[in-house]
């Protein structure tokens, strides 16, 4: 036996010393150029080996000796590897060695939300296993994003998707994986994966986003040791919070596409608008609010909302964000984006949008003088220091804990208080009358009807400090006006503006001041005859009617709110009723260019302009004299065509109009006519 070991021992040493021959010949040669050559010199003694191993398999010796010429293969390296629950081949049980996930985990980077120092890394390593997307599905999609879909994979992909939002829907908690899965597949290179798992987010995040806004833990609540309850509720508002902010950052990047840009990004661009319209109208309370409003608001302050398909439904979107704040809170958020990005595209905006801040409800009740009155009341009924109940520092101190003990709970009811909602109104009115103001300083005229239809409602409320500026601004439009050649368009715009500065100074009473409106009433007078020959005075933007076949490009006025005949009607009162501008000179010669207006407006107009008339009649009867046909002491005669009220002498003119109004079509006006006209006789008596 030890011969045999000697011989085998000499045969190996000898096989080794011609190998290394052999392979010094081919260093020799230029090294290992020819991997063929060496496996062909390598194959022969490979199988000339064979036989002696079989002669030799009794000996342990032998086959330890043959194992050792055998070539070596690398093997797995289990450091990566997993041992899963073992299964049975051909009866035995064998081991099942899984390869390991190692997943990234950039929350801990990211610091926004809960993490739960609890939790065993046990419990990871089972969920990144159970739940983590495998390298086999990573290469699939990659490959999937350089390869065209056909119906099949496209099948495919919608059935995939559709698992994925079912899990999420059954429970969010345990399958926030998918929804990490969902949010990657929708940063995809494939058009159509981005755009259906795009899509399906919106729905899954309308569904699992808590009615409450997630903030992040302090550093004590994150030491501090929590049921298992409690550590999975934080971890799952960890990662919605995470993978929403990851879907925001992509509707973000999607939406900023060009409309000139390639079709297919377009279209993608128009979806990601879509998706972040439907988010801010139901999950509008939950986190990066101001990404999805700045979304929102840079896509519609454009030049050329024409060729933007996204731009009607995302105005629409903050119309309704408009109407339904209560608070203020997201009204202002949205009103201090718009201004800064309106200011930063030097107005070059459409008038749709400013447009929308006539839909702002949070003002309807504001009063910005009240705060005022309300302090001068609590210092009136102040009780006097002898007046006071007396109070020991015990009681003082419980007084002040039952306040504070108050306020928390308003806090933690999420009660917003009166003087919060004021702070809102304030804010929100301060911004939107130094936008207004800003556009009419830079002379766009596409703006201005915009901003005086805006004024005309939100004026009244402006103070001291702006009123002067508005004034003065209005006053230069007026005066740069041409009245020779006004287009309704214009003359509209005319009329907003008298409107406008009337409604500024409508809350004279708490300013105890007067306010010289004189250019105003001059204006209105001067407008008043090309009013009586606007074919479109009692229509709006809403009226149907026959296109005009001489004009092919129908403009709509800037918001449909009044008619050209309520805002003459409105000037009207603003002048004789609600402000000191009216005076009897002014009455009668109103009067007399109301009645040649009336000759040419429409019967619904010259009805409302009748009982305008009736009522200045009695505020100021001495116009009842202009009825009277009789010889009357009078001083030169009346001036019909100038348009300066002071010099028409209007104390000598007659209404000689009357006698052709009764014979007027309508019986409406006829009746009118002839009440003002019988009324008139009694206060001439």
């Amino acid at each position: 036996m030890a011969r045999k070991n000697k011989r085998l021992q000499e045969n190996i040493q000898k096989k080794t010393a011609e190998k290394r021959k052999q392979e010094d010949a081919l260093l020799q040669d230029g090294g290992f150029q020819d991997v063929g050559e060496l496996s062909a010199v390598i194959e022969p003694e490979h199988e000339g080996a064979a036989p002696s191993r079989k002669r030799r398999h009794t000996s342990w010796e032998d086959e330890e000796q043959v194992y050792e010429l055998k070539p070596r293969k690398i093997q797995n390296n289990e450091e990566n590897m997993v041992e899963g629950l073992p299964i049975k081949i051909n009866g035995m049980v064998a081991r099942n060695m899984v390869e390991r996930q190692i997943r990234k985990k950039n929350a801990t980077k990211q610091g926004d939300d809960v993490t739960n120092e609890s939790t065993s890394e046990e419990e990871e390593e089972e969920e990144t296993i159970n739940g983590a997307e495998t390298k086999a599905d990573v290469d699939a999609e990659e490959n999937n994003e350089e390869e065209p879909d056909t119906e099949e994979t496209i099948v495919a992909l919608k059935e995939e998707i559709a698992d994925l939002v079912e899990k999420i829907m059954e429970n969010a908690e345990e399958n926030t994986s998918a929804l990490t899965r969902l949010c990657k597949m929708a940063d995809s290179k494939n058009p159509n994966t981005c755009k259906f798992s795009m899509l399906s987010l919106v729905t899954v995040f309308r569904s699992i986003i808590p009615g409450y806004r997630i903030r992040p833990l302090s550093d004590t609540e994150k030491k501090e040791k929590v049921s298992k309850e409690v550590a999975s509720l934080r971890t799952f508002e960890q990662n919605l919070v995470i993978n929403y902010k990851h879907y925001i950052g992509l509707l973000t990047k999607l939406s900023k596409v060009p409309n000139n840009d390639d079709p297919l990004k377009v279209s993608l661009g128009v979806l990601a608008m879509q998706a972040t319209n439907h988010l801010a109208s139901n999950v509008s309370h939950f986190n990066f609010r101001g990404d999805v409003i700045n979304i929102l608001v840079r896509r519609v302050c454009k030049p050329n909302l024409n060729a933007d398909p996204a731009a009607i439904p995302t105005i629409r979107t903050i119309e309704t964000l408009f109407n339904d704040d209560d608070e203020g809170a997201i009204s202002l958020e949205i009103l201090r984006t718009m201004s800064k990005v309106v200011k930063v595209r030097n107005f070059n905006v459409e008038e749709s949008v400013l447009n929308m801040i006539l839909s702002l409800d949070i003002l309807h009740d504001y009063d910005p003088n009240s705060k005022a009155e309300e302090e001068e009341a609590t210092r009136a009924t102040r009780l006097k220091k002898k007046d006071r109940v007396h109070l020991s520092k015990k009681q003082k101190k419980a007084r002040k804990e039952m306040r504070d003990i108050e306020d928390e709970m308003q806090k933690a009811e999420l009660v917003v208080s009166a003087e919060m909602r004021e702070k809102n109104q304030a804010e929100i009115l301060k911004i939107v009358l130094t936008m207004y103001l800003n556009i009419l300083k830079s002379g766009n005229n596409r703006l201005v009807g915009s901003v005086l239809e805006g004024l005309s409602k939100f004026g009244n409320m402006a103070s001291f400090d702006l009123l002067g500026d508005f004034l003065e601004v209005m006053k230069e439009i007026i005066s740069d006006t041409d009245l020779d050649n006004l287009s309704p368009t214009e003359i509209r715009k005319f009329l907003l503006c008298i409107v406008s500065a009337f409604s500024l100074t409508s809350n004279n009473q708490h300013m105890k001041i007067n306010m010289d409106l004189s250019t105003f009433v001059n204006a209105l007078y001067t407008l008043l005859p090309c009013l009586a020959f606007d074919a479109d005075i009692e229509l709006s933007h809403k009226s149907l009617r026959l296109a005009d076949p001489l004009n092919d490009e129908y403009i709509k006025p800037s918001v449909n709110v009044s008619t050209t005949a309520e805002l003459l009607l409105k000037a009207l009162d603003h002048t004789f009723f609600r402000s000191k501008s009216g005076t009897t000179e002014r009455a009668t010669a109103f009067t007399k260019r109301i009645y040649m207006c009336i000759e040419h407006t429409p019967e619904k107009t010259s009805v409302a302009l009748l009982k305008f008339v009736d009522k200045l009649m009695n505020r100021y009867p001495e116009i009842g004299g202009l009825y009277s046909t009789e010889d009357r002491i009078g001083n030169g005669k009346f001036n019909m065509e100038t348009d300066v009220l002071t010099r028409s002498n209007a104390g000598a003119a007659t209404l000689w109009e009357n006698v052709l109004l009764s014979k007027h079509y309508c019986p409406a006006v006829v009746k009118g006519v002839t009440s003002l006209s019988t009324r008139s006789k009694e206060f001439s008596n």
